[in-house]
């Protein structure tokens, strides 16, 4: 009974230390990334691309996803170093497992589509760390 638990327990956590093992400049550098692309960085791009790269790293182990960024950025090199990139058969699989990662998560996390908020809602406003203070005008303390 208690194998049965631990193997259970086991089965369970790793996929969650998987989901987590992306470090942590390659998320923020693909949220950013994800944000400029579509518009800008707002709130609700935040959070849209935030998703994208959870769910992403929920279907590829970051070795995997690392490989694949790989092959998609040189194989726009001209000549045959870029067909390294290009041609191998490793790299069509590799870079199909993420094209298709990226297209579930674009469906699950609403990426590029308008979300209705709420009236007076001010969801895309710019993610620029200025609290509602600094937006209503009132002035910072002076330096000593």
């Amino acid at each position: 009974m208690i194998i049965r638990l631990f193997t259970v327990l086991l089965m369970v956590t790793s996929g969650a230390a998987r989901a987590n093992d992306y470090p942590t400049l390659e998320r923020v550098d693909h949220v950013l990334t994800c944000m400029r692309a579509n518009g800008g960085q707002t709130v609700d791009n935040l959070y849209a691309c935030s998703c994208e790269v959870d769910i992403i790293a929920q279907t590829l182990p970051f070795d995997d996803f690392a490989e694949a960024r790989t092959f998609e950025i040189y194989k726009r090199m001209p000549g045959e170093k870029g067909g390294l990139f290009r041609d191998s058969d490793r790299a069509k699989k590799i870079v199909g497992q993420l094209e298709a990662a990226r297209a579930e998560a674009r469906k699950r996390c609403f990426i590029g589509m308008k979300v209705k908020h709420p009236e007076g809602a001010t969801p895309n406003a710019p993610v620029d760390g200025a609290g509602a203070s600094a937006k209503a005008g009132s002035a910072a303390p002076a330096a000593r």
